[in-house]
């Protein structure tokens, strides 16, 4: 593929508002996986929807669109074959992809044939995001839209989602507390920390082509971006390619990996009660310390790593921590989830010392917008309440994850196949990710259903962890730059 054109600062201007915020302050969502069924009007609709896209220069007022799409939904709305053909494979083969499924874990119970949205076959084209401050503002928003692609589009899957108290997750768990920036865009003060120490970080911020097409990645190279021939482009939206004959399509683009998995917060803390042999002073303590061994934090988000006895709320929003002084994982287990997921410095992971082994993860960093969706077991989310209610009814309940990366491969699929599903993860044995891996049968060879709790004397293995969340869709997406949505509306 040819390399995406040079720029020296994002093009904010041309970007969707997603790649920098969450929107967080917007409280209320709805994701629409929707099917064209006129192509004509389909893209009318974009081209009226292009002037209200929320972008990265904007913040947002009160009202959020983003609108992206599967490799299917850009060949039924006319994207040249030569020009689709540029995309990453990953993109066009999608996640139901057979052999795709196998290092995803995509199987044992998570096969896409059983998912409710995203299986093979399904006309799966457009993701359409709706954020909003309120709910009766969401309700508007939404009716007005359904309006407005009445005719040009069908909705095969929603789902609204829950903001949980304390930015919790089903489980009682703060989330979204580790996220990569970009270099060269303001973070919010309010969360930045004046660092003690100058030494390199892997918090440091990250080239922005690790996120968005058209720019050098972490590599100092560009990340293969899709390009289209300059025929394709009669309304001349796209940018050219220096030195080229064609027009870039992926420029101020990323990739979308959105997976919808439901919790089983009955079968979580049913299982912290039973077997946990973690210390503490009453059942419900020795449960929470067990939990904080398979994810790697307490559920104020506090790091096992800075405080390994109890929870600290303080420290709740601690990210700048290492495991340099944690190599065995007394403070936090080696397999625990946040420890998989964002190995910070794990030496085992790379023998060439610290400095290398913070290069490698950092290629590895997604940027996530997951949201909760269901019914709070309890709404305050205090974890002793959600213990006392383990056994309530089960809800439909869960998490919508959403990553932007730049290549797919490289970032969302080495992170699940190596990291996540991995039985043998930094020298480990039967040991898949505590939360979130498919549990292998018995006699797998990679069987995955352990947990290794490094402690003295003695370890503590806790064993035949049932399956606590279950994949119910999922797809890849491509969330387009302005220029591109204008190419791929055929905007005049």
């Amino acid at each position: 593929m040819a390399p995406p054109p040079v720029s020296e600062t994002l093009e904010l201007h041309d970007i969707q508002g997603l790649v920098l915020r969450g929107y967080g302050t917007l409280r209320a969502a709805q994701f629409l996986v929707l099917e064209i069924v006129d192509d004509e009007l389909a893209r009318a609709y974009l081209q009226g929807l292009v002037g209200r896209l929320n972008l990265a220069r904007d913040s947002p007022a009160g009202v959020a669109l983003q609108v992206a799409f599967t490799a299917k939904g850009l060949a039924k709305l006319g994207v040249p074959e030569g020009a689709l053909a540029t995309f990453s494979r990953e993109f066009l083969e999608g996640m139901d992809d057979d052999v795709r499924a196998v290092s995803l874990g995509d199987l044992d119970g998570n096969e896409s044939s059983g998912w409710r949205w995203g299986k093979r076959g399904e006309p799966m084209h457009v993701l359409l995001m709706v954020y909003a401050e309120t709910q009766p503002i969401l309700d508007r928003e939404l009716a007005a839209e359904r309006a407005r692609f009445a005719g040009a589009l069908a909705v095969l899957h929603e789902r609204t989602t829950t903001t949980l108290a304390g930015n919790k997750e089903h489980f009682g768990w703060r989330d979204g507390i580790s996220m990569p920036t970009i270099a060269d865009v303001p973070k919010d003060p309010s969360r930045t920390k004046e660092k003690t120490e100058k030494k390199e970080s892997w918090t440091d911020p990250l080239p922005a082509g690790e996120f968005v097409l058209g720019y050098k990645n972490d590599y100092q190279a560009f990340t293969e971006c899709p390009t289209a021939e300059l025929h394709d482009d009669p309304g001349d939206h796209l940018p050219r390619v220096p030195g080229e004959p064609r027009k870039s399509l992926g420029k101020n683009g990323t990739y979308l990996v959105f997976r919808e998995m439901t919790q089983d917060v009955s079968a979580f803390w049913s299982y912290l009660a039973k077997e946990s042999r973690e210390p503490g002073a009453d059942a419900c303590a020795r449960a929470i310390a067990l939990g904080a061994k398979l994810v790697g934090r307490w559920p104020s988000g506090a790091p096992l790593a800075t405080s390994p006895e109890r929870d600290r709320p303080e420290q709740g929003g601690d990210n700048e921590f290492l495991y340099t002084h944690d190599t065995v994982g007394l403070a936090c287990p080696r397999g625990a989830h946040i420890r998989r997921a964002n190995p910070r410095d794990v030496h085992a992971l790379e023998d060439r010392g610290h400095s290398a082994s913070i290069a490698m993860v950092r290629k590895h960093q997604m940027i996530r917008r997951g949201r909760a969706f269901g019914p709070p077991v309890v709404a305050t989310m205090e974890p002793e309440k959600i213990f006392a209610a383990r056994d309530a009814p089960r809800a439909d309940r869960g998490l919508h994850f959403i990553c932007l990366v730049g290549d797919i491969s490289r970032q969302f699929e080495f992170v699940q196949r190596n990291w996540i599903q991995s039985a043998n993860f930094d020298s480990l044995y039967k040991d898949g990710d505590p939360l979130i891996a498919a549990r292998r049968p018995e006699g797998h060879r990679n069987q995955n259903d352990e947990h290794t709790v490094a402690a003295e004397p003695l370890r503590r293995k806790y064993k035949r962890l049932p399956r606590f969340t279950q994949l119910v869709g999922g797809g890849y997406f491509f969330l387009p730059g302005i220029a591109a949505l204008k190419f791929i509306a055929r905007l005049p």
